[in-house]
């Protein structure tokens, strides 16, 4: 919708006019000063649309928050608190494997796999698409506590450098070494 606004380039309001007014300068003037006023408007506009949305919304967030029950807290980046206004929309209803997963997804961006031990009374959440702890695990975890069952417990999974995935990389320790990577970098390494 917004596309066709180029917000970088004047508008030029004399193109939609008749010819004869082309020649008059305050008429010129007008078109100038309203053509400022319009980019802005356009500006203000496609801001405000972004807000419709929870992939681009910025200070429109604080309103899907108050619509979802959710506290907001600025010092979390946007990213954090779209997962956290995602997870609340998948949450609705009852909880399934389903919707589980789709909730971890949520914080994870990337495939989780969810394994139920109805016996010992509890479930395993497996991170496989990406590797790592989830940036906010924290938000997942109160999310998880929220929508589960309250007699089940919650195991996390993490999917690591495993010693397959350092041999098919084909580098010498020397090679490693020279990459200065942290443990925890080291862990969650992918080229």
């Amino acid at each position: 919708m917004f596309e066709e606004f180029n917000l970088n380039q004047n508008l030029d309001l004399m193109s939609y006019l008749p010819f004869y007014w082309k020649d008059i300068k305050e008429m010129i003037e007008l078109q100038e000063v309203l053509g400022v006023e319009v980019k802005d408007l356009q500006a203000k506009l496609k801001d405000l649309f972004s807000q419709c949305f929870i992939e681009t919304a910025t200070w429109g967030l604080d309103l899907w928050e108050k619509e979802l029950g959710l506290k907001t807290n600025y010092k979390n980046s946007y990213t954090h608190r779209r997962e956290m206004i995602k997870a609340k929309f998948r949450s609705a209803g009852t909880t399934t494997k389903e919707m589980i997963e789709n909730v971890a997804r949520a914080f994870s961006n990337g495939e989780v796999e969810v394994m139920e031990h109805n016996e010992e009374y509890f479930f395993s959440i497996k991170f496989v698409g990406t590797r790592g702890i989830p940036s906010n695990m924290d938000g997942l975890k109160n999310t998880l506590n929220e929508i589960k069952p309250a007699h089940l417990g919650i195991e996390y999974i993490f999917t690591q450098l495993t010693w397959d995935d350092f041999d098919k990389y084909n580098k010498t320790w020397d090679m490693w070494d020279s990459l200065n990577l942290t443990w925890d970098e080291f862990n969650v390494y992918n080229e």
